[in-house]
């Protein structure tokens, strides 16, 4: 016998046969491949970035050696990292990108988060370089307040 009430099981029924409502797009704007496709106009695609196969085997690298997320491991977790973030934004420049120095591991969810808002608070001058480290003072203060907003 299951633990489900009957109401429930005949909800969670009726959720499986829903499909899922398109999401809205006003006309005439660009889909989010059209916008991607715009994007990689203005910056250049990813292989015309860097990110390569050479980028890729570099990247498997690091993370074999360097395997746990730098910012979830300052705030106590153990996160596996799927991303090696460049500390210094390079801005397509050979030398910053192939810096291994300057490589961190990390979690989509402080690369997509936390560190984005270091390196918009870098560009503004409210941060140095030593913050955009995951595991900085800030960027540990950041992290923790964006997961009090999530809460």
């Amino acid at each position: 016998m299951t633990d489900e009430s009957p109401v429930m099981s005949r909800a969670l029924s009726c959720l499986k046969g829903m499909k899922r409502a398109k999401q809205f797009r006003p006309a005439g704007a660009p889909t989010r491949q059209e916008q991607k496709r715009d994007a990689d106009k203005w910056r250049g695609s990813a292989a015309e970035r860097g990110y390569n196969r050479r980028w890729g085997k570099a990247r498997l690298t690091h993370l074999d050696r360097y395997p746990l997320c730098r910012g979830c491991d300052a705030e106590g977790m153990i996160v596996a990292a799927t991303i090696v973030d460049h500390v210094d934004p390079h801005h397509g420049e050979p030398d910053k990108f192939w810096d291994t120095d300057m490589w961190q591991s990390s979690c989509k969810w402080h690369h997509d988060s936390v560190k984005q808002r270091l390196e918009q608070m870098y560009t503004r001058g409210q941060a140095t370089l030593s913050d955009l480290w995951l595991d900085s003072p800030l960027a540990v203060r950041i992290a923790k307040g964006m997961r009090c907003d999530e809460a």
